[in-house]
């Protein structure tokens, strides 16, 4: 054992050691013991139990070898220790490992800084409750100490994996410290802890949280700002068209009026100064249509028009578009074609007819001599609508954009801002109708709407017509509450032949009732008082009966075209042209014909 020991031991400390053994025979084993502690605190318990065991059986050579092996291992072992210890003391996170018995056997140096334990608490052997303890002093829990302490212990002698945060309150103006602790049993027995500061990781996760709040906040702030402004930009809308409405009204009234006189003055002046009425009238049309083109687009960009599709003979909208369009062709020298049809369609009459009134008006506008035809073919399952002039053709590389805003033919005559092909086919969008363009320069144009057509009534018998001639000496009853636009259509229905009744309100319009039964009304829309021509019609016609009524309209909206349509009357919108007029009204006289007539 003296041999065995000195090899390892310094030799006085061997010597103190053996002091109390024999010098021959066995060596008490309290003796034996000492030895080996000492050993085992430099070689490692199992290589001293390997050297004292070699040495009790082993002599000379043998135990010189197992000297040697044990002090190689053991050099070894020492290594790793300082490597294992080296680590361990660098690593950022504290730790601390306990055996079975819930003693402290190793620590690192973060672990001790971290809860700033006193030198005399790191010892091993040190109960781990003493150590918790005391680091809970420094951070206390919730709730009662010796309570959370004993839960802790719990954990550790059940083998429970658990983790924690702890606040260390920094103090002196140093901020706080984040700490997680987590708890992992050993294999064998024992329980490892790691301490780790978690307080940068913590700050940027509240601060994301705060981030996302803040995020959140400014999204519903954001989308309380657009549905504010949404709401602003809907009653900026909405008084957009309210103001587009009034204005068209207030442009229209005095302009319709103006168109009235002036057509009535053509046929009172002298030959030598018709040209210059006619020119008047030319510069009136033109205005009336430069400021219809503006308001159906300034609607259309509001989203003012809103389809009313139904099913509807097409003849209710080709036939008044044939005879009003048919008189304005004759006046220019035109010869105009029309091939109808009884078939029934489904889509907004009105808007359907403002697309082919502008084909139609383009067609006559553009073709100086030759012919202007308004037609229908099957097409499919569908009919094709078409408008054919002779006109001096469209170039291909002007067809791609002859749709666009303010696109106005090359051989335009007169003024105009080429809206009313713009206007046709944003309507047409609206309807879901496809357009057609054939065209080829010298040889004209054809325009084509495609419309769904749909089974109609059965069909009756036709009725033989009574038709009256224009200017019969027949009696018109007409009301608007504006007195140059009444003094102007009185002027021209005169004119024509017809004794006019006229009135500025309902209340006049019953007194002229009551004087005579004039054949036909006609009613501007706004009235005073809130009143409508609709709403007149009504009233008289259920107080002396109806008659064929037209109302007068220089607000093309929705609005109006849907009320006068509900009525069941007709339309025609300001400012008037005077040969529409007659050929509506002579539409009208001839319906009334044949509603009388027997059968």
């Amino acid at each position: 054992l003296r041999d065995a020991g000195v090899r390892f031991l310094p030799r006085e400390r061997v010597e103190q050691l053996l002091s109390n053994a024999p010098a021959e025979g066995a060596v008490p084993a309290a003796t034996e013991a000492a030895l080996e502690r000492e050993l085992a605190a430099v070689l490692g318990s199992a290589s001293a139990r390997v050297l004292l065991d070699a040495a009790r059986r082993e002599a000379g050579r043998a135990l010189d070898t197992v000297a040697q092996i044990v002090g190689e291992a053991s050099a070894d072992l020492r290594f790793n220790q300082r490597v294992l210890e080296a680590a361990l003391h660098n690593m950022s996170q504290g730790i601390s490992v306990v055996d079975a018995e819930l003693r402290l056997v190793a620590w690192n140096r973060r672990y001790a800084e971290l809860f700033d334990f006193p030198e005399e608490l790191l010892q091993v052997g040190r109960p781990i409750a003493d150590l918790a303890r005391w680091a809970m002093r420094q951070v206390p829990p919730e709730g009662d100490l010796e309570r959370a302490l004993q839960r802790r212990l719990a954990y550790m002698r059940a083998g429970t994996v658990h983790l924690t945060e702890r606040v260390l309150p920094g103090g002196g103006g140093i901020e706080d410290t984040i700490i997680e602790i987590r708890g992992n049993p050993m294999p064998g027995g024992g329980f490892v802890a790691t301490f780790t500061d978690v307080t940068a990781f913590r700050r940027a996760e509240a601060g994301l949280i705060q981030a996302n709040e803040t995020l959140e906040q400014r999204v519903v702030e954001r989308t309380t700002d657009l549905e504010a402004a949404k709401r602003d930009a809907e009653r900026a809308n909405e008084a957009k068209s309210r103001f587009l409405a009034a204005v068209g009204h207030d442009l229209m009234q005095p302009l319709h009026a103006a168109q009235l006189f002036a057509d009535a003055l053509e046929q009172q002046v002298a030959s030598g100064q018709r040209e210059t009425a006619r020119q008047i009238i030319g510069a009136l049309d033109s205005t009336g249509d430069l400021l219809t083109g503006l308001l159906d687009m300034s609607r259309l960009e509001a989203g003012g028009l809103v389809p009313q599709p139904r099913g509807f003979p097409l003849s209710e909208v080709l036939e008044p578009l044939a005879s009003e369009f048919g008189a304005i062709a004759a006046d220019r020298g035109l010869r105009f074609r029309f091939i109808g049809s009884q078939a029934w369609v489904h889509s907004d009459p009105q808007l359907l007819r403002r697309v082919l009134q502008n084909f139609l008006a383009n067609a006559i506008r553009y073709t100086a001599t030759g012919s202007v035809l308004l037609g229908v073919r099957r097409d499919g399952d569908g009919l094709r609508i078409e408008v054919h002039d002779t006109g001096p053709g469209i170039e291909p590389s002007q067809q791609r954009v002859i749709f666009d805003e303010f696109r106005r033919g090359i051989d335009a005559p007169g003024q105009g801002l080429g809206l009313g092909l713009s206007i046709a086919d944003r309507i047409a969008q609206l309807l879901q109708v496809p357009l057609g363009l054939r065209s080829a320069p010298g040889r004209g144009t054809a325009f084509t709407v495609r419309v769904v057509r749909v089974a109609g009534p059965a069909a009756v018998a036709d009725m033989p017509v009574e038709r009256h001639a224009s200017g019969a000496a027949l009696e018109v009853l007409v009301v608007d509450n504006d007195p140059q636009a009444l003094a102007a259509l009185t002027a021209l229905l005169e004119r024509w032949g017809y004794r006019v009744r006229a009135a500025a309100d309902g209340e006049g319009a019953a007194a002229q009732l009551r004087a005579g039964a004039p054949s036909l009304w006609l009613f501007d829309y706004h009235l005073d008082d809130d009143d409508t021509g609709v709403a007149l019609a009504e009233r008289l016609g259920a107080r002396f009966g109806a008659r064929p009524t037209l109302i007068l309209s220089a607000d093309g909206g929705g609005e109006v075209r849907r009320a006068v349509h509900e009525a069941g009357l007709a339309l025609i919108a300001k400012p008037i042209k005077p040969l529409a007029l007659k050929s509506v009204l002579d539409r009208l006289l001839a319906a009334r014909g044949a509603q009388a007539a027997p059968v």
